[in-house]
């Protein structure tokens, strides 16, 4: 299950989300979009979302911090969405 986060620099959030992620020794990719600006791109392609983080799992948006712990909270998250 490929998970990929989209950050930016003193997001809390994204934080958070990365702590879950390595709590729960999930693998992840970050892009950070200002130190690749390319990945700021990449995600206007993929999503409308304009806060941070971003993340998707398997290629599909799940959104952000709030719903990836909805994600765990429900047992979900280890298995693909």
């Amino acid at each position: 299950m490929k998970i990929e986060v989209y950050t930016r620099p003193g997001c809390g959030y994204c934080n958070h989300a990365k702590k879950l992620l390595d709590n729960r020794q999930l693998t992840y990719v970050e892009y950070d979009v200002y130190q690749q600006p390319e990945h700021f791109e990449e995600l206007q392609t993929r999503t409308n979302g304009r806060t941070f983080p971003q993340i998707f799992i398997a290629n599909q948006s799940i959104g952000g911090f709030t719903e990836l712990m909805a994600l765990d909270k429900s047992g979900k998250l280890a298995t693909p969405v």
